[in-house]
């Protein structure tokens, strides 16, 4: 009973955050401001996270929980390396452009740079990461490729390059049609292209 009542205030203390992110901008949300508008004390809100920068990273984590681990899950089922590299690609690229991605990209760009923040998208990219490279690694093997880059360097640059795009695919200056087209292409031209093709 503690233990749900203690994660349901969480929850609401991260939606509140949202709120007021919303509402005001990054520049008002204070420890202050986030307990008056939750109705709680600050001693209260420190009970919950021990400063702004551990909400944050905790709203990130949430939102890249909901979002990543269905993609994973989906991923997985899939056998052929070409298509789980071609799912993992839409995903993220469907997941940048989504209105709510851009909602979030808003207020939280800023925070990218926090450390905490930093250090929690890290954490919750590892799965991903290590399931490209996974895949990648599969995909060379399969179509017979020699090894032309090692699989978790490749998965590092695709992720950067999705990182890229996402500044684009936030701005709506890009359709998620063309990136993931772009995306697919490099990988079957470039680093898993079959000898001779």
């Amino acid at each position: 009973m503690l233990d749900e009542h203690r994660a349901a205030q969480r929850e609401r203390i991260l939606e509140v955050a949202l709120e007021l992110l919303e509402d005001k901008g990054m520049a008002v949300l204070t420890m202050s401001s986030l307990a008056a508008r939750a109705g709680m004390s600050r001693a209260t809100l420190y009970h919950y996270f021990p400063d702004v920068d551990a909400v944050l990273a905790a709203w990130v984590g949430r939102e890249m929980e909901r979002s990543l681990d269905a993609m994973l899950a989906d991923a997985r089922r899939v056998s052929d390396p070409f298509e789980r590299l071609a799912l993992l690609v839409d995903s993220q690229v469907l997941t940048f452009s989504s209105q709510h991605h851009r909602l979030s990209a808003e207020h939280f760009e800023s925070e990218a740079v926090a450390p905490a923040v930093r250090a929690e998208v890290e954490r919750r990219m590892a799965p991903l990461r290590e399931l490209i490279a996974l895949t990648i690694g599969e995909a060379q093997a399969d179509a017979g490729v020699p090894e032309r880059v090692d699989p978790g360097l490749a998965a590092d640059l695709l992720l950067g390059l999705l990182g890229a795009a996402r500044r684009r695919l936030v701005a709506g200056s890009v359709a998620p049609a063309e990136v993931t087209a772009a995306l697919l292409g490099l990988l079957r031209n470039g680093w898993l292209a079959r000898p001779g093709s």
